[in-house]
């Protein structure tokens, strides 16, 4: 396997694990210098052109669970290795096996260098976001003859799949992309290719969530270097200044406002027989409410569209702007978003009792998060939307306050809310992220089984030794990493103290843990029924 090594970013505390940083590196995703086809099966060809194509694949039976079924043993001509069979279920199947992901796949001799530095590009952008509506990385298997992205697979296809929408459902979408676009401006990241075809369905379900894909023509900017010249895009939502050859990250926002005017309609704002033809209504920015469909909605809906085609960028909403609009808190309330409240109490509860999670169960409930499917968090995902009351991806102080002393009745003090607030913002930044939040909660949804531990196991046994060492944790805490630390890690989890962490302990050590928890949670159970 290749270097996991994690980049830390701004300060951080001597001997401290700052577990949201790694999110940023390979602790979610690896780069393996392996064949690829030793791991994963193809099961469709999703889509294939010159350079490359896209694949849904599922993991092969041998390869399930990676090293946490690698046993190391010592013999006469030294040591060996041997791998365990993962634990079937009672169907004869297992459940991570059964796990889709979608393979991108490009063929190096076939495009230039330019090509893969976009693809670098990609990954490394999709290392920095962290947001429900953003697509999922989780592997890169390199060699000198391919590279291979293992993605999220959203098998629900993209927006002219599930064309025409009521607005209510627009509205929706329209909200969900804003607030991933939201936290990529956050985060100095500009799209720069935000169309129906990038915008995917995550599953087949009638209220399957959005996905926003392909980062590939995406730019990191600077607040001192915030224009872009580079005309990449799509023409029908490519924004005037794209056109002219200098924008800003406010080309994203006309691409959203196009975007939503074909969600309401089913039409686009901009047609015409040729090219030119619908450049030069662009660069005008005319457009009419010409489809039937208008008339079946809001005004307020109308103005939205206006808000966002406008051609100076200036006068155009920003994605915070966008998200206050009264259309989008008409008809996207965030009292529907939310799950059922015995959920509510259990990630309630969960939360409260976080501060009690040590350094390294922290780390490894980070990656389970991360791996963890659509159905295992899907309850979490509507969780975070009852706490995000601003749907920018993040949970500020003020939001999380009001959602922990409405959940406990005024129970809490302030200073007892900082003090949860601050051992869920793992990464010192005043905000809890989507991942910190499902690290926290993940146990409320009851024990985490173990495939989905061995999982987390493997991507912490860097070098697919079978044990987690010393080695694999100067990978993956880089700078952070500490003698100290890492004893203290040990100390935790290596009860046969051989100074390395086998995957019998690692589980053991998890187990243990939630059984602990259930009892102390067994009072509250007996009280509520």
């Amino acid at each position: 396997m290749g270097n996991c090594a994690i980049c830390s970013e701004g300060d951080v505390k001597q001997n401290a694990f700052n577990p949201h940083l790694s999110t940023r590196g390979n602790l979610v995703l690896n780069t393996r210098n392996r064949d690829v086809q030793d791991y994963y099966e193809v099961l469709e060809i999703l889509g294939e052109g010159s350079m490359g194509k896209v694949s849904c694949v599922r993991k092969k039976t041998n390869a399930v669970g990676g090293s946490a079924y690698t046993v190391q043993k010592k013999g006469w001509f030294g040591r060996r290795i041997s791998r365990n069979v993962p634990p079937q279920h009672t169907d004869g199947s297992n459940n991570s096996s059964r796990k889709c992901y979608a393979l991108k796949s490009i063929i190096l001799s076939r495009v230039s260098d330019e090509f893969v530095e976009e693809l670098r590009n990609e990954i490394s952008i999709l290392q920095k976001l962290d947001h429900p509506n953003i697509v999922k990385a989780f592997e890169v298997y390199e060699t000198k003859i391919n590279i291979y992205v293992v993605l999220q697979h959203c098998s629900g296809g993209d927006l002219y799949r599930r064309a025409p929408y009521s607005e209510k459902q627009s509205a929706k979408i329209v909200g969900k992309l804003l607030s991933a676009i939201a936290h990529m401006h956050d985060h100095n990241v500009c799209h720069r290719d935000i169309k129906f075809e990038n915008i995917m369905f995550e599953s087949q379900d009638p209220d399957a969530e959005i996905k926003l894909i392909d980062f590939g023509l995406s730019k990191v900017y600077s607040p001192e270097k915030k224009f872009m010249t580079a005309g990449v895009g799509t023409i029908y939502t490519m924004a005037p200044q794209v056109l002219k050859g200098v924008y800003t990250s406010q080309a994203d926002l006309w691409s959203i406002g196009v975007v939503s005017y074909m969600l309401l309609s089913n039409t686009k704002p901009f047609y015409g027989k040729k090219r030119q033809h619908v450049v030069s209504k662009i660069l005008k920015g005319e457009f009419k409410f010409y489809s039937e469909k208008w008339k079946e909605v809001t005004d307020e809906s109308k103005r939205f569209v206006k808000s966002l085609i406008k051609v100076n960028s200036s006068e155009r909403l920003n994605a915070t702007e966008a998200l206050a609009h009264p259309w989008l808190a008409i008809q996207f309330s965030i009292s529907e978003r939310g799950p059922e409240q015995t959920v509510m109490n259990s990630v309630h509860e969960s939360i409260a009792a976080y501060g009690g999670v040590s350094d390294f169960k922290k780390m490894a409930l980070m990656v389970i998060a991360h791996q963890s499917t659509t159905e295992e968090i899907a309850d979490l995902r509507k969780a975070f939307d009852v706490y995000d009351t601003g749907n920018n991806g993040t949970i500020s102080f003020e939001e999380f306050r009001a959602a922990m002393q409405s959940a406990s009745n005024g129970k809490y003090s302030d200073e007892d809310v900082q003090k949860i607030f601050d051992s869920v913002d793992t990464g010192h930044d005043n905000e809890i992220y989507y991942l910190e939040f499902l690290a926290a909660t993940i146990e409320a949804r009851g024990r985490i089984t173990e495939e989905r531990l061995a999982d987390a196991f493997d991507r912490l046994d860097c070098d697919d030794s079978g044990t987690i060492s010393r080695e694999n944790f100067k990978s993956i805490l880089g700078k952070e990493y500490s003698d100290e630390k890492v004893d203290e890690f040990l100390r935790e989890v290596d009860e046969d103290g051989d100074g390395v962490i086998s995957f019998k302990e690692f589980m053991k050590y998890f187990h243990k843990d939630q059984k602990e928890k259930v009892k102390e949670l067994e009072p509250m159970y007996i009280e509520e029924t």
